[in-house]
């Protein structure tokens, strides 16, 4: 009696690590991790107390960096799995289920240089600014021939200046003691690109990103907000689904 309970419980265990073991798998299956570089050109956004822009500044460029994590919406395989009655409803509607699973959701970390150039009555001026900040983003990826797709998105980042100055008069100014740089910034994103499969689990993007401050940020009754477009290179990982024997 005392071997047949040891048996049960052995085999029991067994089935629940089986279980688990398979749904992580296929979990995993359904996430993937981008590395981005690229270039930012920053439009500096200035108005004046009369809410007029200012003029003479120019383009900036600097670099981006970012590393993300994103996961299907829905996972068809892990569905499966699942009894739930969302589950059993998805997994009966075919084109809904694959519908959902080119949708992504993910979030990660950045570091952003915003820049700008200008002159105002004959004096030269420049704004180097490094910025680090977290993301979220909404994407879509949809296969177009082969190993080729394409995939849009949109984000949300949330940046904070580390170190930056303004060069004037042959003198460098401290931003991180200005009011409109150095508090958190807030900045809505969208973004498309293509992605071509190198191998199995890894891809390469090509992404154009177009990012706004969501606010201006208001400081003796001027007005600062930014614009930049950013050209990305990147590599995807997906970890690859284990084989069952």
């Amino acid at each position: 009696m005392y071997h047949n309970h040891f048996s049960k419980e052995k085999w029991g265990k067994l089935a629940i690590c089986l279980f688990c073991s398979l749904f992580f798998r296929y979990q995993a299956f359904a996430q993937n991790w981008s590395l981005n570089l690229g270039t930012n050109f920053t439009r500096f956004d200035f108005k004046n107390t009369s809410g007029q822009t200012l003029a003479g500044i120019k383009l900036g460029a600097g670099s981006s960096y970012s590393l993300q994590y994103a996961r299907k919406l829905v996972d068809t395989t892990a569905l499966l799995l699942r009894v739930s009655p969302t589950a059993i409803s998805i997994n009966q509607r075919p084109g809904l289920a694959k519908l959902l699973s080119k949708f992504y959701f993910g979030g990660g970390i950045q570091f952003n240089q915003f820049n700008a150039v200008g002159d105002a009555v004959n004096v030269a001026y420049s704004y180097q600014t490094d910025y680090v900040g977290i993301r979220g983003s909404f994407q879509f990826h949809q296969p177009l021939y082969r190993n080729l797709g394409i995939h849009a998105g949109l984000g949300l980042q949330l940046n904070q200046l580390v170190h930056g100055n303004q060069w004037v008069n042959n003198q460098f100014l401290d931003l991180s003691q200005d009011q409109q740089f150095n508090g958190p910034h807030a900045m809505g994103t969208y973004h498309v690109g293509l992605e071509q499969k190198i191998v199995d689990g890894i891809s390469l993007t090509l992404t154009y990103q177009q990012s706004s401050s969501l606010t201006p940020i208001e400081s003796n009754k001027t007005s600062l907000g930014l614009k930049a477009s950013t050209l990305l290179i990147g590599i995807t990982y997906q970890p690859l689904k284990n084989n069952i024997q």
